[in-house]
């Protein structure tokens, strides 16, 4: 059984900058540090997140330990996960949103959907949804990206169709450095990260299942991948809340269940 993480409720206005400085965030249940994906083991930097459902949706934050904050990938939609960064999932059953950003900013969003369900999700009748889009494409999981793993890691449900041009409307993220960026002459605290996603699409998305008061629970990956420089190497380290067990996060069923506050 995933592990719960229990949302907390503002009735104020958030103000998303990246600093976590609003009441709402020092009243909030931050969650355990974060573990090794597929291990459990406890990770080598403290990472902890945690989830506020106030008035203008659902917002995720995040306060990330790291010594020397680096980023590299400036332009909106490249790979971020190749450089440290933070990790959101959202599971609406028939498929699943993709949030990452890294410490300078930098926001790369998918929207999965389950190709055995595709017809009966919100996207089964929109044109953008073609492969003549070359925004679309199918997906696997991360064994996509280790052929050497592929034909023993492939998802039960088979393969997902996958859109890097979705953007969730209204979305409002952002960082804040607690020390230098890019700069290795002096450590860092590290960095904090947070975003809020409005309640208009994650009830459409939803089915009206998630709302604003409504009693419910979401599974939602919270994760970090942070590159590690071990001598002339650099190592990848994934570190979530809820261990998957595999090195992958595209794994609905293993993700942590949010509990909303009401």
């Amino acid at each position: 059984m995933s592990p719960t993480l229990n949302a907390t409720s503002t009735a104020d206005q958030l103000r998303i900058d990246g600093s976590l400085s609003d009441t709402a965030w020092q009243q909030a249940v931050w969650s355990e540090p974060f573990s090794d994906m597929e291990t459990g083991a406890r990770a080598l930097l403290n990472t902890r997140a945690a989830v506020v459902a106030g008035p203008q949706g659902i917002a995720v934050g995040f306060r990330v330990e790291e010594p020397f904050p680096s980023a590299t990938v400036f332009e909106r939609d490249g790979i971020v996960f190749k450089d440290n960064d933070v990790e959101v999932f959202v599971d609406f059953g028939w498929g699943y949103y993709e949030f990452e950003i890294n410490a300078v900013g930098t926001i790369y969003e998918v929207m999965h959907v389950w190709r055995d369900s595709f017809d009966q999700s919100p996207f089964g009748d929109d044109p953008q949804w073609t492969i003549r889009n070359p925004e679309v494409f199918t997906f696997a999981g991360d064994f996509d990206r280790r052929p050497e793993s592929f034909w023993s890691g492939t998802h039960p449900r088979g393969v997902r169709i996958a859109h890097r041009g979705y953007d969730f409307p209204g979305l409002v993220a952002a960082v804040h450095v607690d020390g230098a960026l890019n700069d290795r002459s002096q450590p860092s605290r590290g960095w904090s990260a947070e975003l809020l996603l409005p309640w208009a699409e994650l009830t459409l998305l939803s089915g009206g299942r998630i709302r604003h008061g409504a009693k419910c629970e979401i599974p939602m990956f919270l994760g970090r991948f942070q590159q590690l420089v071990v001598g002339s190497k650099t190592v990848t380290a994934p570190w979530c809340l809820s261990p998957h067990g595999v090195l992958d996060t595209h794994q609905p069923e293993r993700f942590t269940s949010v509990r909303l506050p009401w």
